[in-house]
């Protein structure tokens, strides 16, 4: 499987690296470069070659082939998910793939401490599920024959025998390792099954030795190595930690000693490394009692001011709530959200400090009327950042389940597409479009995917759900949605509106998280879209407060009676009064309730 993944892209790799990372370039030859996906990357970093595969980020140092990049982008293991990983490139591409039979190229034989056959550990190629090798293990039979298991066999270090005689042992990771190392004259053990598989019987054979721990390069043989140390400490004269120089990522001792083209030299040196290797001292893990501070030394931490993507409401690392009737036009609003952020301009009252890279998930509209909303809005015009679609009817389409939030499956695939493609803000439009099944009013359901929720926020994602709200006007079901909100908005019609209006608003917050005085930028605002006289569609707003009096003004200036203005616009006459009196004191109407020149020349009527 591996050869076969290996000889569909001999030569070309590109197609692969496209396929997962956005907006890859060409730098010359057969380099090309992108953005890192696995570190914060402002400027592409992450480098690979077309012709190898091989991966190299100058920024947070990550190298490997594509099989250990798709299993970093997957969130598995190059060891124990390598069949996975070849499944899922062979899947994403098309590969047929076939099983190769393996063979046996090398034993290792385990001897009791008297020299007895004990069991066998035989390497194979190629392994399983694409596996460049295997390992099993066998015990005689008695007969001259194998028995394929270790049922009632104690395992032991290998060469165990001259481990018991010897006062300084190599501890390595294989048993080829092994091998190599005593081709050079130097004495090492293994335990059998490789990198965490040690067992507490085996330290016995190491008591008042002096140990020399050399972990292969990479995070499971320092795990390894140090769950070794930890069975040691007390019992071992002295514990050393010998890190090889210049290992590749995953190279082992075997690696080291064949940069030498002569083996003593390469005795020499490995004698001369072990000889001044450090004593083992083990990393010291945070806990709990590392998160709990003074509040002075927590105010000394260095921790980045969150940006403002549309201040002073929408920011990083935030969730929102976003609720409205059916046709209100939540829709619209999201994606003039979008639009601003990604754009770099200005939503209403509300300016992008800080421009990001965002997706919007459509989970209920057919692929064409998302094309023609977008088209109507303008989006597919240049800007400063991306705006990806995730349009749930063109996925269902191709063949892929529907969008779901109550599947961890999805919810953690979704979270990679966030992660990979260094998506900011993301829109789910809408709550009841991808959490069929879920009970609205049941906190418990809700839990879930709030905990996932806050995960996102943690990874640097903020996330704008959009939702109905209820018979009361609040969002729908349960209020523990609202829990570890930052903001929650509600769109609700104008008491004039009617149909033809279209996407015409008023966005209330119910609940936001900003400063005192930012307070006036979330006042009630009413929104509307409309076409200019060019054909473009805009957005207009103003505030609710504002637009009333203009409107009580108006009326009063056609002749309309106070008391039949407050029962139009659903206000008291007290409150029409106050807007009269404020006018005629500020010049902008008479005492006959007619409209003055400096009403009209007034950007904005400030009566209270």
């Amino acid at each position: 499987m591996r050869n076969q993944i290996l000889e569909y892209f001999k030569g070309n790799f590109e197609p692969f690296y496209r396929k997962y990372l956005p907006n890859i370039q060409k730098i010359g030859g057969d380099e090309w470069r992108a953005k890192c996906p696995f570190h914060e990357d402002r400027d592409p970093s992450f480098n690979f070659s077309a012709i190898t595969g091989q991966y190299f980020c100058h920024g947070c140092q990550k190298k490997g082939d594509v099989f250990h990049f798709y299993g970093k982008v997957n969130g598995l293991n190059t060891g124990a998910d390598f069949g996975k990983i070849l499944r899922g490139i062979a899947g994403d591409f098309g590969i047929s793939i076939t099983e190769e039979k393996g063979r046996i190229t090398a034993t290792y034989d385990y001897l009791t401490a008297e020299g007895k056959p004990l069991f066998q550990v035989c390497r194979i190629e190629p392994g399983k599920n694409g596996k460049a090798k295997d390992f099993r293990q066998r015990r005689p039979d008695g007969k001259g024959g194998w028995i394929w298991s270790l049922k009632d066999i104690e395992p032991v270090l290998y060469r165990l025998s001259e481990v018991l005689k010897a006062d300084e042992i190599l501890l390595v990771e294989g048993e080829k390792d092994v091998e190599n190392v005593r081709r050079l004259g130097l004495l090492a053990t293994t335990c059998p099954m490789g990198a965490g598989k040690w067992r507490e019987s085996y330290t016995e054979a190491l008591k008042g030795k002096r140990v020399i721990l050399c972990p292969d390069n990479d995070a499971p043989g320092r795990e390894h190595m140090a769950k070794v140390a930890q069975s040691l400490n007390g019992h071992a004269a002295s514990i050393k930690l010998l890190t090889l120089p210049n290992l590749p990522s995953k190279g082992d001792i075997s690696d080291f000693i064949a940069t030498f083209k002569d083996p003593t030299d390469a005795a020499e040196r490995l004698a001369i490394l072990m000889d001044g290797a450090p004593p083992y001292e083990p990393s010291k893990k945070a806990t709990i009692e590392d998160a709990v501070m003074d509040i002075r030394d927590f105010r000394r931490l260095e921790v980045a001011t969150r940006k403002n993507y549309l201040a002073p409401w929408c920011k990083e690392d935030a969730i929102i709530l976003a609720s409205g009737w059916r046709g209100v036009g939540k829709t619209f609003f999201a994606l003039g959200v979008l639009d601003a952020i990604t754009s770099g301009g200005t939503f209403g009252p509300w300016k992008c400090e800080a421009s990001a890279p965002c997706l919007y998930l459509d989970g209920e509209m057919p692929a064409a009327d998302t094309i023609g909303r977008s088209d109507l809005l303008g989006l597919n015009t240049g800007r400063k950042s991306p705006l990806l679609v995730y349009c749930d009817a063109y996925a269902n389409h191709i063949g892929l389940p529907r969008a779901n939030l109550n599947s961890d499956n999805w919810r953690q695939s979704i979270k990679r597409i966030l992660t990979t493609r260094h998506i900011k803000l993301w829109v789910i439009d809408n709550l009841a479009s991808v959490a069929g099944g879920l009970d609205e009013n049941s906190r418990q359901d809700w839990d879930p995917i709030n905990q996932w929720l806050l995960e996102l926020r943690f990874a640097g994602i903020s996330t704008i759900m959009l939702h109905h709200v209820g018979k009361g006007g609040a969002q729908r079901g349960t209020s523990a949605r609202e829990d570890n909100l930052d903001c929650s908005l509600i769109l609700k019609s104008p008491p004039d509106y009617t149909p033809e209006d279209g996407a015409r608003f008023i966005c209330h917050f119910s609940k936001a998280r900003v400063g005192a005085s930012d307070l006036q930028l979330i006042q009630d605002m009413e929104f509307r879209l409309s076409m200019d006289q060019s054909g473009r569609h805009v957005w207009t707003w103003g505030g609710v407060k504002t637009e009333m009096r203009k409107q009580v003004l108006t009326m009063l200036d056609e002749g309309t009676k106070q008391i039949d203005v407050a029962s139009s616009l659903g206000l008291t006459r007290g409150q029409v009064s106050k807007i009269r009196a404020a006018a005629i004191k500020a010049g902008h109407l008479t005492e006959s309730n007619k409209l003055t020149q400096s009403y009209f020349t007034a950007a904005v009527c400030d009566a209270d």
